[in-house]
């Protein structure tokens, strides 16, 4: 158990010695298709946090669970807190995070209208505290994969969310609610609000969800192992750059 949310203070000052980095998932409630919880931003990355976090020597952070969303703020259910907010909530969990002796933070986020807030607060608090944070859009992050196993593009509510959410827990997928005309296609110079639909493909044809778990599995395994490798790699450069030429205490 690494969530510090579920452990004391006592088994966290232990832990403090062989772990120094912590990770924070971050999404937002949201309305994603018929067939997909509204927390399916925070699902997965917090899902993610969890599978890594031993193999970085880390602890995980309890979920933001409320992030910017605007254009399907429309759908029932769904919540918004503004860039401002969130980005001043990041910046301040990491400050306080980092009295405790942690070294390095990791921020994995699942939802697209978080990304300018999240940045936002890294780059604060390397400029402002030298402390040293790596940031994974694990959509992003994983599109080469999903485009690979799947042949299709990345979409929101689309083949990777519902592979994620059928790989983590299938019963949150209710195949049988899923609606073809809740598909939007996004069209560059093309804005609408609220937004007609809640899956948003950003390809012709391309996208859509599969209910395969078998599948789904395989390719979520390979993307958390991405992760997790790539993550791994990152922190020992940082922390052994940061280090050089430092007087021990």
């Amino acid at each position: 158990m690494r969530r510090i949310d579920m452990l004391t203070y006592v088994e966290i000052k232990k832990m403090l010695r062989k772990n120094d980095t912590l990770i924070i998932p971050v999404g937002t409630i949201e309305a994603h298709g018929s067939h997909l919880p509204l927390g399916t931003d925070v699902l997965i990355p917090e899902y993610i946090a969890n599978k890594i976090a031993e193999k970085l020597h880390a602890l995980v952070a309890p979920p933001i669970y409320y992030g910017v969303t605007r254009s399907l703020l429309g759908f029932p259910g769904s919540f918004a807190i503004s860039e401002e907010t969130l980005e001043r909530i990041i910046y301040e969990i990491i400050l306080s995070a980092k009295r405790h002796g942690l070294r390095f933070f990791i921020v994995i986020n699942g939802h697209g209208g978080n990304i300018t807030a999240i940045r936002n607060a890294a780059r604060k608090l390397w400029l402002e505290h030298e402390i040293p944070i790596a940031i994974v859009h694990w959509w992003i992050y994983a599109s080469e994969i999903t485009k690979e196993e799947f042949n299709q593009s990345p979409a929101h509510a689309g083949v990777d969310e519902t592979a994620a959410i059928l790989a983590i827990n299938e019963k949150l997928v209710k195949k049988e609610l899923y609606d073809e005309s809740e598909v939007e296609l996004i069209r560059n110079g093309l804005e609408i609000y609220p937004r007609v639909g809640s899956i948003l493909i950003y390809e012709p044809n391309s996208g859509l969800p599969i209910f395969d778990v078998q599948k789904a599995k395989m390719w979520f395994d390979k993307v958390i192992e991405k992760i997790s490798n790539d993550l791994a790699s990152i922190k020992e450069r940082i922390l052994r750059k940061i280090c050089v030429g430092k007087t021990p205490t």
